[in-house]
């Protein structure tokens, strides 16, 4: 009694949440209320027909009307992406969609990361573009790399699409690139194509510096001789400190004493990488302490490739003004630290000083102690009229040794001395810092000027 009537579709899945580990896949199409008995199911993949996989199941007569499925099987590898069930009816036609996973509830994000500078190094100055895709809800999907437009073939590796959280995947994938192209300012591209996803990020030197980019050009920085080189070696260390350079080759740097223009011998050292990814270079020459104290001038001169003319640069002792001595304090370790039995911490604070330059050096029963075994602040300023500087000296050593009565001297080194060094001693019998002024030559390479 019935009225001929279409049917009615729904989507029949075999779990919810189902893993895409899961093989095969099996997709259901569920058609009721239809009469006449007479219905055609027929499946597609993104409008493409699907032929293989499938089995209609015979129509049931329920309250007087029909009911009849279909079923797709297909393997997981093939489950990505959308389906469509459609069914042939006399009294019309329907069609109803079957995504086999639900699909990612994370927006996709596509990020493009530019060459690391410091990877530009020799031999190859090669560096990598790295391009990264999140929460992609499909694991079909196309990447290819464009240099100024024109799709690249080589120096890729891609990894992915990895699984990152239920239904979504990432990739990620890198292009290895040369300097003189990043220089060169062209453009890379990385484009990306998947389901409900279709995105294309660019990445080029201007455009990672705002198109501002100011040209790094070479230069030269002249650093003079410490006090503790002058004091310990009785020689002056000049430094001429070569930076921004793209390579070291062609480099020559050479030293001369203004007031006879005698050509100095200098040493050049290893290339250090910069943090813009250059290289900088330090040549150093050696000459009389005496000779840096009179105020005699010497110059660097720096010869390079891509310098058009030389860069000189001119280096000599600077007067100084409200020049003071240091005061020297040293302080034994805390009785809460001693307490814990476990570290001494002794301290050496000096203080008041100018000119900032000077050396804090530690020694135990009279014998120098490593560097490592101490940690040396830089001067810092306290005052600036007139200007004065304090710095600290942390010696590190452990509880039983303080506790064996050894004695621990802070030396310090500074030009306003009376001697040019004072140190100062501590231990735990006395308790009491003493004060000794001394006139020492701490290294055996001391040399003479003739």
């Amino acid at each position: 009694s019935a009225s001929p009537a279409p049917p009615s579709l729904f989507p029949l899945y075999s779990s919810c949440g189902t893993e895409t580990s899961q093989d095969p896949v099996a997709l259901g199409c569920l058609a009721m209320d239809f009469l006449p008995d007479s219905i055609t199911f027929s499946w597609s993949d993104n409008k493409n027909p699907i032929t293989s996989g499938i089995e209609d199941f015979p129509s049931v007569l329920n309250a007087g009307t029909y009911t009849a499925t279909s079923q797709l099987s297909l393997p997981a590898s093939k489950a990505q992406g959308v389906f469509y069930c459609s069914a042939a009816h006399p009294n019309g036609n329907k069609n109803i969609t079957l995504i086999p996973y639900s699909p990612c509830s994370l927006d996709p994000s596509m990020t493009i990361r530019p060459p690391a500078r410091d990877q530009f190094l020799e031999p190859y100055k090669n560096s990598t573009i790295i391009c990264r895709i999140k929460n992609l809800s499909s694991q079909t999907v196309t990447l290819k790399w464009l240099k100024d437009g024109e799709e690249v073939s080589s120096g890729i590796n891609t990894v992915g699409p990895v699984s990152s959280s239920p239904n979504c995947y990432t990739l990620s994938s890198e292009l290895t690139i040369l300097e003189k192209d990043w220089e060169a300012d062209r453009v890379y591209s990385c484009k990306v194509e998947s389901t409900n996803f279709s995105e294309m990020v660019n990445t080029s030197k201007s455009f990672e510096c705002g198109g501002h980019c100011s040209p790094i050009l070479i230069n030269a920085l002249v650093i003079p001789p410490t006090f503790a080189d002058i004091y310990i070696r009785k020689s002056a260390i000049l430094t001429c400190r070569v930076i921004n350079m793209q390579s070291t080759e062609g480099l020559n740097v050479t030293w001369r004493r203004e007031e006879d223009d005698k050509e100095l011998k200098p040493s050049l050292g290893e290339p250090k990488v910069q943090s813009n990814g250059r290289f900088s270079v330090d040549a150093t020459a050696s000459v009389c302490a005496d000779e840096w104290e009179r105020g005699d001038s010497y110059t660097c001169k720096v010869v390079h490739p891509d310098l058009i003319f030389p860069i000189e640069k001119t280096l000599t002792k600077q007067p100084v003004t409200n020049s003071h001595a240091p005061s020297i304090y040293i302080f034994p370790p805390p009785s809460e630290q001693l307490a814990l039995r476990e570290a001494a911490t002794v301290t050496c604070l000096v203080k008041g000083f100018n000119p900032p330059d000077l050396f804090i050096k530690w020694l135990s029963n009279g014998e120098e102690l490593n560097a490592s075994k101490y940690i040396n602040t830089e001067p810092i300023q306290e005052s600036s009229q007139p200007p004065l500087y304090f710095a600290y000296s942390t010696l590190n050593i452990n509880e039983q040794e303080w506790n064996a009565g050894n004695t621990y001297t802070c030396l310090v080194g500074h030009e306003k001395l009376p001697l040019q060094v004072t140190q100062r001693t501590v231990d735990k019998s006395t308790g009491k810092p003493t004060l000794v002024n001394v006139s020492l030559v701490l290294s055996d390479t001391a040399n003479t000027c003739y």
